[in-house]
């Protein structure tokens, strides 16, 4: 009984693997692949799915007498041998899942503007508020109080230009010179070392008029002069031994002759030290001495101390003598530095930050002359933000 099942299992086994590895067909091999080196024939049952067809390595097929018998005499290479699929390209998706014009890179813009950098911005009183002129032809001027006071007494700033000279020029001249575009004038009032001490028009009356014509007036006192000034005509009017008390009581001489004139307190009245030779130490200190004490008491008389030197010398000192922390310095700089375009916040021994705003003055040019309304006049230029005289 045992051996009979046994033979029909056999007969069984038999019929199976013929019907897996049957014999290939030229339909077949078309079909599913071909044959060659490295290609195994391929037969399938009907019931198998071709999409998925058996492995080589299938123990169906390793244990059927027929495959065996047609792979014997390719003995043991086909199973080192892979099988190679042919790659095939997937199809292209229909039309109307395909996007109807290819996505774009993102350019950077060349059209857009280019963003400005920010300038740096200058301070307040660097150019007048008046159109600029042609040239280094000033402009008209501007004028206003501010609201700062020096010892309780209103400040009168001008903003423009101004000329000066050593002699006054007459009312009529005055007059005619409206036609420039200058609006400011400086005057020599008092000192000692004044060089044009006889002011043949320079009076109170003579302010009055110029005033009600527009006319500010930029007050200055030639006083003592440093010890090692550099003009020769000025040595005979240097400082003398005791510096601050010099500098007290003539500064006590320009606020009265200003008060004589009808300058009222709150005007601005400048000290004016020529050039000296500022490496001289012993003398630079002794200047130094001079202009504070000047400083000091036309401050509290009520008046604004202003300073006029050299940009080199006497400005370039005031400036040091603020790093090192001096008191009693000018409150307002004029400062010569000729043949240079005008500029209130460009000289090179100033900071920018000091004396400012409303405290500059910038002499540009000297001896040079003009002609307005007929009259010639020969004078130093000068663009100006400060404070002026204030005229009752």
């Amino acid at each position: 009984m045992a051996g009979a099942a046994i033979a029909v299992l056999t007969a069984l086994a038999s019929l199976c693997g013929v019907l897996v590895a049957g014999p290939v067909s030229v339909a077949e091999d078309r079909t599913y692949g071909r044959t060659g080196d490295g290609f195994l024939p391929r037969t399938l049952p009907t019931d198998v799915d071709p999409v998925r067809p058996l492995s080589v390595d299938s123990p169906l097929l390793r244990t059927s007498p027929a495959r065996t018998a047609q792979l014997a005499p390719m003995g043991a290479e086909w199973r080192a041998t892979p099988v190679r699929v042919p790659y095939k390209t997937p199809p292209e998706p229909p039309a109307a899942h395909r996007p109807a014009t290819e996505p774009k890179t993102e350019q950077p813009r060349t059209d857009q503007p280019k963003p400005q950098q920010p300038k740096p911005q200058q301070p307040t009183g660097d150019k007048p508020k008046a159109p600029k002129p042609k040239g280094d032809q000033p402009a008209a001027d501007t004028s206003k109080a501010d609201g700062t006071k020096a010892g309780g007494a209103k400040r009168k700033i001008f903003q423009g230009w101004a000329f000066d000279r050593c002699q006054a020029p007459s009312v009529s001249t005055m007059r005619a010179w409206l036609a420039s575009p200058y609006r400011g004038v400086g005057v020599y009032f008092g000192g000692r070392g004044r060089h044009c001490k006889n002011q043949r028009h320079l009076d109170r009356s003579w302010l009055r008029e110029t005033k009600q014509m527009g006319w500010n007036v930029l007050p200055i006192y030639v006083g003592s002069q440093s010890p090692c000034v550099i003009a020769n005509i000025k040595r005979k009017f240097t400082i003398g031994g005791n510096a601050w008390a010099q500098g007290r009581q003539e500064a006590r001489d320009a606020v009265g002759q200003a008060r004589r004139l009808g300058m009222a307190p709150g005007s601005a009245l400048y000290l004016d030290m020529e050039a000296y030779r500022l490496g001289q130490r012993r003398c630079a200190r002794t200047t130094l001495a001079f202009v504070r004490s000047w400083n000091r008491e036309v401050r509290q008389q009520n008046y604004v101390p202003g300073f006029y030197s050299s940009a080199n010398s006497g400005v370039r000192h005031m400036e040091r003598a603020r790093k090192a922390g001096e008191r009693d310095l000018p409150e307002v700089m004029w400062f010569a530095r000729w043949n240079v375009p005008p500029s209130l916040y460009g000289e090179k021994w100033l900071d920018r930050r000091a004396w400012h705003p409303n405290r500059r003055i910038h002499q540009y040019a000297g001896d040079v002359t003009e002609r307005h309304g007929g009259r010639r006049l020969a004078i130093d230029r000068n663009r100006v933000d400060a404070p002026v005289a204030i005229i009752r």
